[in-house]
């Protein structure tokens, strides 16, 4: 059971500005709640990179946190557009194939992006290898438990998305323990899909402790420090 064959890999390019429409409001802020009030809550920015930036809505609340920050995307013109409208600086990358040497940023955040990749784990590799000593590393991404409803929504026609699509467990990523990041911190958001009657209303209780129930919920994230 597999989303990933014949997905073009500039899916993003091509929708170009129906990006948004495939996004959530209610999902970004659940997401920007976990990366900013929980996983970067107390770690000092400094100079930033953020990989797969979309459209900016985690740039957006990025850019004030850290003295100077660097956005990539796969899609050029998704990155240009986002750094000229935040005032950061844009490059097009593959996450995969990241165009900065090695311990450039001392922070590196991440959300949404490795699962449309074609390694994910590649993906990760190459965050680490741009990080600092000393600096973080953070990451939301769908947890691969709930693959088989994303498979049957798309079956169905219930989802139109095209992208690529390749899922991780989330102790996926302690293999990033031998390249010298420990993860210090993990969470998670949504519990259930936030599609059905009422869940916006009962999912953020459940959010509040992520800290046990990311093994399960839809989304899950770390925070990964460079030793």
């Amino acid at each position: 059971m597999t989303l990933k064959e014949e997905r073009d890999p500039l899916y993003f390019e091509l929708i170009g500005d129906s990006f948004d429409s495939f996004m959530s409001d209610y999902d970004v802020d659940r997401r920007k709640n976990l990366i900013f009030k929980k996983l970067m809550c107390g770690i000092e920015g400094g100079n930033a990179l953020e990989v797969g930036c979309g459209t900016g809505r985690i740039t957006e609340s990025l850019k004030p946190c850290v003295s100077q920050l660097t956005v990539t995307d796969i899609s050029e013109a998704l990155a240009e557009k986002v750094a000229k409208r935040l005032g950061c600086v844009g490059r097009q990358a593959d996450a995969c194939s990241l165009p900065f040497e090695s311990g450039t940023f001392d922070l590196v955040v991440s959300s949404e992006c490795i699962e449309h990749t074609p390694d994910p784990r590649l993906a990760l590799s190459e965050m680490a290898r741009v990080l600092r000593k000393g600096g973080h590393m953070i990451v939301t991404t769908p947890n691969k438990l709930w693959y088989p409803v994303l498979w049957l929504s798309e079956k169905t026609g219930l989802r139109s998305f095209s992208g690529v699509e390749n899922w991780i467990w989330p102790w996926t990523v302690k293999f990033l323990e031998p390249q010298g990041v420990v993860v210090e911190k993990m969470g998670g958001c949504h519990l259930f899909p936030w599609q059905i009657p009422l869940a916006k209303q009962l999912l953020p209780h459940f959010d509040k402790v992520d800290g046990l129930l990311y093994p399960i919920m839809i989304n899950f994230g770390f925070l990964g420090k460079k030793m």
